[in-house]
């Protein structure tokens, strides 16, 4: 798969380009997980945050972005609320994980 890598944090007045395209192993998802391909993924100040280094959980390298749309690629064996080929979106809501601890993910129509 191709992943767009943050490898070291930079001033983004000084780097305009600090991201490389590079290619990593396919993912295989485990039991309770899903592969997604991305077709596309918002870009929000949380991740110019963590380029220029004000965000200190980041290791790198890092492959930014989380708030992303795409297909179900592959599913594992105990996943059954989705089926490969599936629009799907992701997004981080913190204060909803909050208040709903017990939900892994929320089903929204794309259509």
């Amino acid at each position: 798969m191709k992943a767009m890598v943050l490898k070291s944090l930079c001033n983004l007045r000084d780097n305009h380009e600090p991201l490389e395209l590079i290619e990593l192993p396919q993912p295989v998802p485990n039991d309770k997980e899903l592969l997604l391909k991305v077709s596309a993924c918002g870009v929000c100040h949380t991740e110019l945050d963590e380029i220029e280094g004000r965000i200190s959980l980041v290791k790198l390298p890092l492959i930014l972005g989380y708030q992303v749309i795409g297909r179900v690629e592959a599913i594992g064996s105990c996943v059954s609320s989705f089926d490969i080929g599936e629009r799907v979106c992701v997004a981080w809501i913190f204060s909803a994980w909050q208040s709903f601890p017990e939900r892994s993910y929320w089903l929204l129509s794309l259509d």
